[in-house]
């Protein structure tokens, strides 16, 4: 579910990478493959949350540089407005 967030809100991400000076801006992550943010609800629920695999989510994600970074890198976030 918080890739689906980091995709529309696109934080700074604090990345644990020698190679990187540190702050790196999120972009994408591929979620082709992974259930939508949410199932279809109707006028009082409004849709679940679905169940996700972890092993089958996504492990990189793309910054605004177009450099790819793993997901289990990320030691720190916050917003980028």
């Amino acid at each position: 579910m918080q890739r689906h967030l980091f995709n529309d809100s696109k934080p700074m991400c604090e990345i644990f990478d020698p190679t990187s000076n540190g702050w790196v801006q999120w972009d994408n992550c591929d979620l082709s493959e992974c259930p939508p943010y949410r199932l279809k609800g109707n006028m009082n629920a409004h849709g679940k949350f679905p169940t996700y695999k972890y092993e089958e989510l996504p492990e990189t994600f793309t910054d605004t540089n177009g450099n790819e970074h793993r997901v289990e890198d990320i030691m720190a976030y916050r917003s980028s407005k």
